[in-house]
């Protein structure tokens, strides 16, 4: 006698299956490791705001000078962020021994998401890696509201970028999310706005070499003030490479960094770089 239980059961385990499969898996999408030195997150749970930022990646810490906030994460892109007033707020990178700042760089990207609030007529260095007050060796995302321009500047073997001709030439847009790219190979810049190219240009000054080099985030190393950004800054991170543009495009749209065991970042986990997009 032909079994209608068993018939029922077996359709209703099929149906369930087929449905379980037809679900697409979402999986976050991953930053490039590759070349990966530092990553600040700014998440919560890498921030002591009195005190410092720590990256997650190695360790370094930036230490605070000022009282900049810790902003929500609604405010932010990924977990949270946070926000520098524009007069004294920075963040200065104790270095590692050995050094992972103070090195000979061969090639460099600086990344980040930044919003800026305000303008004050005046340089502002959002990231900068620098040997200041020396002043000989200069990689920086930066914006220029006195000459109407924001760009990647970068200064070495005596030769830099000219900003009448490698900047965007006009005031950086305000009060909206930004992701800031400038990669430099030791011959060429490259500076990315939303993951498109906005100028490229030769300059033929090899590497960056090591000596006084310190890393400023929301201002100049030194940090003079002058130079200080109002604004949010969220996801910086640094390359010992120059980025193709598809990996720039790849960047702008990640959640954290890439952790699957193909990575061999293994020793990286999720606690630590929380991909939580808003």
């Amino acid at each position: 006698m032909f079994d209608k239980t068993y018939l029922f059961t077996t359709t209703l385990i099929l149906v369930i299956f087929s449905t379980v499969i037809m679900i697409p898996t979402y999986a976050a999408k991953g930053a490039v490791v590759n070349g990966l030195v530092a990553y600040w997150s700014f998440d919560r749970d890498t921030v002591q705001i009195a005190k410092h930022a720590e990256d997650v990646l190695s360790g370094l810490k930036a230490i605070v000078d000022g009282d900049p906030e810790l902003a929500p994460a609604a405010d932010c892109i990924v977990g949270e962020c946070v926000l520098l007033d524009g007069i004294d707020d920075y963040f200065l990178v104790d270095d590692s021994d050995p050094p992972k700042i103070d090195r000979d760089w061969d090639e460099i990207t600086l990344e980040c998401w930044v919003k800026i609030n305000a303008l004050d007529d005046s340089w502002n260095r959002i990231i900068s890696l620098d040997d200041q007050p020396t002043n000989t060796k200069v990689v920086t995302l930066y914006y220029d509201d006195d000459d109407n321009q924001h760009g990647f500047f970068v200064k070495a073997g005596g030769k830099n970028s000219d900003p009448a001709q490698h900047n965007v030439l006009e005031d950086i847009p305000l009060n909206e999310w930004l992701h800031l790219v400038g990669t430099y190979d030791g011959s060429d810049a490259h500076y990315y706005v939303n993951g498109k190219l906005e100028k490229q240009h030769a300059m033929a000054g090899g590497k960056i070499s090591k000596g006084g080099l310190l890393l400023g985030i929301g201002d100049r190393s030194d940090g003079i003030n002058a130079d200080a950004i109002q604004g949010y800054l969220d996801e910086f991170r640094v390359y010992d490479r120059a980025l193709t543009a598809a990996e720039v495009k790849n960047n702008m749209n990640a959640e954290g960094l890439d952790v699957s065991p193909s990575s061999n970042h293994l020793s990286v986990t999720w606690g630590q770089i929380k991909a939580r997009r808003r």
